[in-house]
């Protein structure tokens, strides 16, 4: 395999574990945890392979916050397991856009926990409108995973438990962190949402108003697809294929643009995560894409560098040459990734 590179983000400092304060790259050119290729996607028997993992998954439903229904997914190890991961996944996200990473973790011996947060996936919707991209209150989403770590992973007895965050997942998830110090052993994050372009989050709030409503330029899920060489999640073809056909299989998990209110909503809530990082107990491992056009990459910096004042254990790469999903990247970044973040469960 070509080798390839991981950046460590600006500020060195914050990678404690593993390197001296002039550290300046990582390098690796094995797949040590045996990740899922672009070649093996393109055979029909090893594709069956993952589909037949994630149709074997446990699927339920609980009542969240607001009597809103929540959709899951539990992929437990039939013998002996290393520990248990819970996703927090991104904005208009679903469990069937992880069934190649949740094939992945299952495959070195994990449990795998993931439920569609309220408002997107196949969970209830809390507006009139299927499509809109709405949220009641942010504290909701992370209520939500509570109970769902209370009532169907800590019984369970798992020797560790790690969280796995993408996106706006991850503003979910670090909130979750500053509630809940114990809950989790380690937690890793993939483009975590800590910011949007500006002047986003300045402009909406004079025009958001009482009522649900998409914000300019957002509308309902258009099924014109957006051609490969026009998309900004993914440079790889044959996984972004995957991703289209994944949701064109089960439309009720399809999820449009975003409203006033949720973009309000989650502005806010950088502030609340900014405020409380120093509440977090958690080794995290964070991983920002160079040439990410979703979230505000800058925000990655400024949460290493109070993460790096407050003392805080952890560690942090910039990703060369990847975009926003790094589950559905290209082999080089994808497995490299996937690689750090194992390596970074087994240390803890």
């Amino acid at each position: 395999m070509k080798k390839y590179i991981l950046v460590t983000l600006v500020i060195a400092g914050f990678i404690l574990n593993s390197c001296k304060p002039n550290f300046k790259h990582l390098q690796k050119e094995e797949n040590n945890y045996h990740i899922t290729t672009e070649s093996q996607l393109q055979n029909k028997e090893y594709a069956k392979r993952i589909e037949n993992i994630y149709d074997s998954g446990i699927e339920g439903n609980f009542t969240g916050k607001a009597d809103i229904n929540i959709y899951f997914k539990i992929f437990k190890q039939p013998k002996k397991e290393k520990a248990a991961i819970l996703i927090s996944s991104g904005r208009t996200e679903a469990a069937i856009k992880y069934k190649e990473l949740i094939f992945d973790l299952y495959n070195n011996g994990y449990s795998i926990y993931i439920h569609d947060h309220r408002g997107q996936g196949l969970s209830g919707r809390m507006t009139e409108d299927h499509d809109m991209g709405y949220i009641d209150d942010f504290q909701f989403y992370v209520d939500d995973m509570k109970y769902f770590y209370d009532n169907y992973l800590k019984p369970k007895e798992h020797k560790k438990i790690f969280l796995l965050a993408h996106s706006m997942g991850g503003a979910v998830g670090l909130t979750y962190l500053e509630q809940n110090t114990t809950d989790f052993n380690a937690a890793a994050f993939s483009s975590p949402m800590l910011g949007l372009t500006p002047p986003i989050c300045g402009a909406v709030k004079l025009l958001i108003g009482t009522e649900p409503k998409y914000a300019l330029g957002e509308t309902k899920y258009n099924d014109d697809k957006v051609a490969f060489e026009e998309n900004n999640l993914t440079s790889s073809k044959i996984r972004y294929a995957r991703l289209i056909k994944a949701f064109d299989k089960v439309p009720k998990a399809k999820l449009g643009g975003a409203t006033y209110q949720w973009i309000n909503r989650s502005c806010n809530q950088f502030e609340y995560l900014f405020n409380n990082l120093d509440k977090i107990q958690t080794p995290i491992i964070l991983f920002s894409a160079q040439n990410d056009a979703i979230i505000d990459v800058r925000a990655h910096q400024r949460f290493v560098e109070k993460a790096k004042s407050l003392n805080k254990e952890g560690r942090a790469y910039i990703v060369e040459n990847a975009q926003h999903e790094l589950f559905i990247e290209k082999d080089e970044q994808r497995i490299e990734s996937i690689n750090e973040i194992l390596n970074f469960y087994n240390d803890h």
